[in-house]
This record gives structure tokens, C-alpha cells and sequence, in this order.
């Protein structure tokens, strides 16, 4: 698979809630994943399989697609979309829980990933937080 098809596949997959299939086909062992809107970095596939499970968690219904690609050797930059519903808790920077809003949300990010072997070895998420709060009536 081209890097563009293995992150086509995790989209697909995060889609359709198959998180233990993302882990399993495209997240190398080592993967890192960091949110850069909430510095978080997580280390190695569990670590990272949890981080994305909380995203279906906090929204069972969001679903995105990559809109532009830009992709450089073992580099690439998505720019996609996302829309969701948030039914279920979301887990704040500090472990807090935030409850359910009931909202939905139409937001945008960037992902930076670096592949190595046919997966992805390091996994970046530039989101627009702010943007996410002030649609969950959570931030002015």
C-alpha cells in the first residue's frame, strides 16, 4: 500500500469504529500520536489506540475524509474534515470528565504523519480546539 492508501484505510477504519483493525493494520508498533491543541503524546500502539478510541468515545458517530494531500518521501500532510455528535464523555487534559452536550460538531484539522515499512511510525494532530469547544457550547 501507498502511504496515502494506508491513511485512507485508517480514515475508513476509524469511520467505521474498527479502532482494534486501525491498531492492528496501520500503526506500527512504535507509533506516536500527538494532539498539539492539548499536548498530548501518546507512546506505542496501546497508548495510541486509546487515544483514538477516545474520539469515537466522546463522538460514536464522527466520521471524516482527507480533502488535500501533500506528501513528501515518508511525510505526509492531510487536511481533512470531520463532523460528530458529542453522546459520550469527553476526557479533558488534566483526566477531568466533561459530560455529553448533545451538540454536534463540523470541524477541521491537519494530520502530519511519518510512515516507515507500510504504516504509520508518528501520527501529529493540529485541530482547532477552540472551533470544537465554542460548536459544543463549551468556550465563548
Amino acid at each position: 500500500m501507498t502511504n496515502a492508501e494506508v491513511s485512507e484505510r485508517g480514515i475508513k477504519l476509524f469511520n467505521e469504529n474498527k479502532i482494534d483493525e486501525w491498531a492492528a493494520t496501520v500503526a506500527a508498533d512504535d507509533i506516536t500520536f500527538e494532539d498539539m491543541a492539548i499536548g498530548h503524546k501518546a507512546s506505542g500502539k496501546e497508548e495510541s489506540t486509546a487515544y483514538v478510541q477516545g474520539w469515537k468515545t466522546a463522538f460514536p458517530d464522527m466520521v471524516g475524509q482527507c480533502n488535500n494531500r501533500f506528501e513528501s518521501g515518508n511525510t505526509m500532510v492531510e487536511e481533512c474534515s470531520w463532523t460528530g455528535t458529542n453522546t459520550g464523555e469527553m476526557t479533558a487534559p488534566d483526566g477531568s470528565k466533561i459530560p455529553p452536550t448533545g451538540k454536534s460538531v463540523n470541524i477541521k484539522n491537519c494530520f502530519i504523519y511519518e510512515f516507515e515499512n507500510g504504516k504509520i511510525k508518528s501520527m501529529k494532530n493540529y485541530l482547532d480546539m477552540m472551533s470544537m469547544m465554542g460548536q459544543l457550547g463549551l468556550a465563548g
